[in-house]
């Protein structure tokens, strides 16, 4: 609960774009749809559905462009910003706040809001322990798959923040460099055949689906290069 008026300090409620660029290199941005790993026909940031109508993806919709792409992500971003930014304290900065948003998106708004990170922050926002409280989500499945992402993003709520901000546009290419960068390809921004066939060429050799997308459990993999 908010213990000082919305008025006395400029509260943060929505994930920044190096937030948004964060989640992307974690969750991959696919213009076009396909079938995620089980099978869904999916889109953009992960999106099975259309937030802004419900309507669910199918393999016949028109390819998304960056910007629309990313404005679907922040609509559906919008919950999970709700459910970090109202019980947490009003003084963290935004890379806390995104490290949190990219935790909550990924654990679900219950787990973030019963979570002993959530209590440790709150009594002191620079408390080491918040390492440990992010490590402790690592598994999936009974496996800790996920250990490298809650220490990236641990690392992301101590990093000192900056102003600098990225467009729409230019996130979607960082985030192919990101990619191509992880396959030692020249880092052009370009997602063409030779990204397509170096992306098939990862995930055949790591025994993940080969589509050439570079969706979330290719990513994953790659993240850990």
């Amino acid at each position: 609960m908010k213990t000082i008026s919305e008025g006395d300090m400029k509260e943060i409620r929505e994930t920044s774009n190096k937030g948004i660029q964060f989640l992307i290199q974690e969750e991959g941005l696919v213009k076009r749809p396909y079938l995620d790993q089980v099978g869904v026909p999916t889109i953009g940031v992960g999106m099975t559905y259309y937030p802004d109508s419900g309507k669910r993806v199918t393999l016949k919709d028109p390819e998304l462009t960056v910007n629309r792409a990313i404005q679907l992500f922040r609509l559906m971003l919008k919950s999970y910003e709700q459910a970090v930014w109202a019980p947490t304290r009003d003084d963290i900065n935004h890379n806390q706040f995104d490290a949190l948003t990219s935790l909550t998106y990924n654990i679900g708004t219950n787990g973030f809001k019963g979570s002993t990170l959530l209590k440790v922050l709150n009594d002191d926002k620079e408390d080491p322990k918040i390492q440990q409280a992010f490590e402790a989500w690592k598994n999936a499945g009974g496996k800790p798959i996920l250990l490298s992402r809650r220490k990236r993003e641990a690392a992301l709520y101590f990093t000192p923040y900056d102003e600098q901000q990225a467009t729409d546009e230019q996130l979607y290419i960082n985030q192919v460099k990101h990619i191509q960068s992880k396959l030692g390809l020249p880092d052009d921004g370009v997602f063409g055949k030779n990204t397509k066939a170096a992306v098939l060429a990862f995930q055949k050799k790591h025994g993940l689906i080969a589509d050439g997308i570079a969706g979330p459990q290719t990513l994953a993999e790659l993240n850990k290069i």
